[in-house]
């Protein structure tokens, strides 16, 4: 439960995912959803028997390649059975009732323990929250801004004995950030991360071989979500207090922050509020160039010039430069490397994500001719488990992993590549168990409230947060909220 007296519980890990079934499909189609202006499908959607794909997707059998903004097709409908049955997955951070997973699985996945295990550092005293609610004097600022004045700044995120963490909400009162409007100081430069959160435990990430590894060469798999940038039900949620929730209830340790080229200058305050409230909570951002194309290279090179520039100095910060190419490898490199020169001149060491193939399905060809041109590479992979499975891509990725390049999964999700059909949670755990068994983190799509099967939240919930399971789709939201709580002590773990 998300709400302020459970806290305590909030902040225990449950110690066993409880995972509702759904059914499993066999559709194996090549979009992914994310959409373009207004759409639901990206950059060719999913081409299910006789569906259209978007904007010069190449479909699979029978897909016809469509053009119109938004044409998703419906990839694998609803199916049969579909949603998990009663009881549905377990509760956020809490214990589940008699049977806790719902359905077969309900042996496997089980009730998890009331409270679970703490990560790293354990929890405040009395309440978990530090002096007055864990906030800062009259300015209530973090001290990413270095804020002065009556109170100054908040003491290594307030936390109380060996790295406590603060009350429900982040590290400022109403979820804890700086103002967007203060940006950076310093080409970027900010204060410690607060203490016992990922960027507080892990540091500086870079990629050493086909593992990305923290400050002490420890492999570190980040696990969250997605942000959302086509409509006012998943912008509302670019905001400091959503990102706190999202950061201290959900127990994300990474968030995508997805940008249209088109909202460039429009969307950019908001793209820095998430920026800043990432950074003032200690957790890992992706910043998301959320187009690509040869026509754009300039338009993303001046943008990752500008972005690095301000948040270079920053060990939160990471780079996607084209969600899902649609065009050959040459293609996609020879655009990698110019954007990768203009981040480079400015952030030395962040650590960039590099988009690939067939909608990022095809990290192999990549690995044929990998960028050479920089270090702290790793390469995308998207998939939807409804309509991509496991068996149909594994190979591919561990092609990739063989030739020594490391991967990051920045979107996935339980259900159909046009973000509806059926929650497939039998194929999504596969592609769990096979991701945390090569240490490939992955961000979920989406936080918004659409009400797509892919949306986390339901259409009424609040934007700032507060949260509690009422505010999670079932099975969609509960399920990968869950999934994610439960990787979060091993987050915190550093071996």
């Amino acid at each position: 439960m998300m709400n302020g007296q459970n806290t305590m519980v909030r902040w225990m890990l449950p110690s066993i995912l409880g995972l509702a079934l759904g059914a499993c499909s066999t559709d194996n189609a090549q979009g992914v959803h994310g959409g373009n202006t207004g759409g639901t499908s990206d950059s060719g959607g999913s081409p299910a028997a006789g569906g259209a794909a978007e904007t010069g997707g190449a479909p699979g059998a029978g897909g016809t390649v469509g053009g119109g903004a938004g044409g998703a097709s419906s990839v694998g409908g609803g199916g049969s059975g579909g949603v998990n049955a009663s009881g549905g997955a377990t509760n956020l951070g809490g214990a589940t009732g008699a049977g806790g997973a719902s359905g077969k699985d309900a042996g496997a996945g089980g009730a998890t323990t009331a409270g679970g295990a703490t990560g790293a550092g354990g929890k405040t005293g009395a309440g978990g929250a530090t002096g007055a609610g864990g906030t800062t004097g009259a300015g209530g600022t973090t001290a990413r801004d270095g804020a002065a004045g009556a109170g100054g700044t908040t003491t290594t995120d307030g936390a109380a004995g060996a790295g406590g963490k603060p009350a429900t909400g982040g590290t400022t009162g109403a979820g804890g950030t700086s103002s967007s409007s203060g940006g950076t100081t310093g080409g970027g430069g900010s204060g410690p991360a607060p203490t016992g959160t990922p960027v507080g435990v892990h540091g500086q990430l870079k990629v050493v071989g086909n593992k990305i590894v923290d400050q002490n060469g420890n492999p570190v798999t980040l696990h969250g979500m997605s942000m959302y940038d086509w409509s006012q039900q998943g912008r509302q949620f670019y905001n400091a207090s959503a990102v706190g929730h999202l950061a201290k209830d959900f127990d994300c340790a990474i968030l995508r922050v997805p940008i249209l080229p088109q909202n460039a200058t429009s969307g950019l305050s908001r793209l820095e509020a998430v920026l800043d409230a990432a950074i003032a909570n200690g957790i890992y951002a992706i910043i998301d160039w959320h187009g690509g194309g040869t026509s754009q290279q300039a338009a993303a090179v001046s943008f990752f010039g500008s972005m690095s520039a301000k948040y270079g100095n920053n060990p939160n910060i990471m780079y996607e430069p084209w969600n899902e190419p649609t065009v050959a490898w040459a293609t996609v490199k020879t655009y990698h490397e110019a954007v990768i020169a203009a981040i480079r001149a400015n952030d030395p060491d962040n650590i960039i994500f590099l988009g690939t193939p067939q909608w990022d399905q095809k990290p192999d060809t990549a690995a044929a001719d990998p960028v050479t041109t920089s270090t702290n590479l790793a390469y995308v992979v998207h998939f939807y488990a409804n309509s991509h499975p496991l068996a149909g891509f594994q190979k591919a990725i561990t092609t990739t992993l063989n030739a020594g390049l490391a991967i990051f999964v920045t979107e996935y999700g339980g259900c159909s590549a046009n973000g509806n059909g059926t929650f497939n949670a039998t194929e999504l755990q596969k592609w769990w168990t096979f991701l945390d068994a090569n240490d490939i983190g992955c961000t979920n799509w989406a936080v918004e409230t659409n009400g797509e099967t892919s949306s986390i939240f339901k259409t009424a919930t609040n934007a700032n947060g507060p949260w509690t399971t009422a505010d999670l789709t079932d099975p969609d939201g509960t399920t990968i909220i869950s999934y994610i709580q439960s990787k979060y002590a091993a987050t915190l773990t550093s071996p």
